[in-house]
């Protein structure tokens, strides 16, 4: 039963910070530390991340259906848009590899002693948003480069990746919900590629229980959803800002944490 609560905590922690701009992984790192690891099987990690990917196809699933059929019908807005999610995508693409090239293991970052510069960031990067200007509705290619960029720095955990993309965008003078619509799209690859380079470890080579895999995914799935109808409210209002406040709460623990530890 206790390992069973732990992967409901995990996932909804996983569903509420996937979204909200304060680094679901830095509070992945700050629950173990805090409760002890769930299991060193990378599976569960990859399992919660599917429960979000499948609450944002589910979300946007009508914007996704229009951009499948413009790309079928060869709509020159659909497919710019297309290619612009995947021009996003390659910095943390090629990030990554170099990384693999040079035997450096990103997961060595995971622990207190990052969180305490990363969270500072995270907090620096939405104080900077209290102030902007609301423009622009249609995504370029510059945009989708430095959205891409930003992104690079969310592998590090405590820093938010849909909060510093969208503040990217919030900084270059977009709308927020363009902002936030593209950041989401931009992480459907990534996403999916975790899942597809982890399925065989997750089909054959797993040691954790399935009925813990399936809680998981369910919870992290529900609670996701809802935390993006929050977060779409959240812009309209534009208090994206105010989870600074937040982030240097957490920022302030881990210190304190680290310190004590």
């Amino acid at each position: 039963m206790i390992e069973e609560i732990k992967i409901i905590l995990l996932a909804i922690i996983q569903g509420i910070t996937e979204f909200l701009p304060i680094s679901s992984s830095g509070h992945i790192v700050l629950f173990e530390s805090l409760f002890g690891s769930m299991d060193s099987d990378i599976t569960i990690e990859v399992i919660l991340h599917f429960g979000t990917l499948v609450s944002i196809l589910y979300f946007f699933r009508s914007d996704i259906w229009v951009l499948l059929k413009g790309l079928i019908l060869k709509h020159k807005d659909e497919t710019k848009y297309f290619i612009q999610v995947c021009l996003a995508t390659i910095p943390a693409v090629v990030f990554v590899l170099l990384m693999q090239i040079i035997d450096f293991k990103i997961e060595s970052l995971f622990n207190m002693k990052t969180l305490i510069y990363t969270y500072f960031f995270n907090t620096i990067i939405l104080l900077s948003i209290r102030s902007y200007v609301v423009g622009q509705k249609v995504i370029t290619y510059k945009l989708a480069i430095f959205m891409g960029l930003s992104q690079v720095f969310a592998l590090l955990p405590g820093i938010s990746r849909a909060g510093i993309t969208i503040c990217t965008a919030l900084l270059l003078g977009y709308d927020q919900k363009t902002a936030a619509k593209f950041s989401f799209f931009m992480a459907i690859p990534a996403m999916l590629g975790a899942l597809v380079f982890k399925i065989d470890d997750i089909l054959y080579h797993s040691s954790v229980d399935f009925h813990l895999l399936a809680l998981g995914f369910m919870f992290s799935l529900i609670t996701g959803l809802l935390v993006l109808k929050l977060l779409f409210k959240i812009l309209e209002g534009r208090r994206l800002w105010m989870f600074a406040i937040y982030s240097f709460l957490i920022w302030v623990s881990v210190i304190f944490l680290d310190y004590n530890g």
